[in-house]
């Protein structure tokens, strides 16, 4: 995976990408299908909207994001922010989904920008967080059987 650590007027930012073998529609699927995103340990709750709420709930029944979808595009970008769960009004970040093909694969590219800053360690958890979810998204992806 392909990881930059940088600022973004003056905030931190961690962008990977990471390349999938399946199609753009099924990577988008894996965002917008419960029952395949509840391979990921969990699902987003949301009606795909810009404007609506974006959370994901785990398969425990709690919910550990929230948000709000800022832009959506099927199959092209997919845009949201985060708030603390205890402070509705403290914006954590804002995530940016890129969807891209590249021959038969697809490229996913997410990008957060935090709005408080990290010390160089909780920056790698950060980035690890990355590694970890967008192999999820790749996995179950590509385990998706063609119908």
């Amino acid at each position: 995976m392909l990881l930059t650590q940088r600022h973004y007027m003056d905030k931190p930012v961690v962008e990977k990408s990471i390349e999938i073998n399946a199609s753009i529609e099924k990577v988008w699927r894996v965002f917008t299908d419960p029952v395949l995103t509840r391979h990921m340990g969990g699902e987003y709750l949301s009606d795909w909207k810009v404007g609506s709420s974006f959370q994901w709930k785990g398969k425990d029944g709690n919910l550990y994001t929230n948000g709000i979808i800022l832009q959506i595009q099927p199959t092209k970008i997919l845009k949201h922010n985060l708030f603390d769960l205890n402070d509705k009004e403290k914006l954590l970040s804002v995530i940016t989904y890129e969807f891209s093909e590249n021959a038969e694969k697809t490229v996913l590219t997410s990008k957060e920008v935090l709005n408080y800053e990290l010390t160089k360690e909780q920056l790698q958890d950060a980035s690890d967080g990355w590694d970890f979810a967008l192999k999820a998204v790749k996995d179950t992806a590509e385990s998706i059987e063609t119908k």
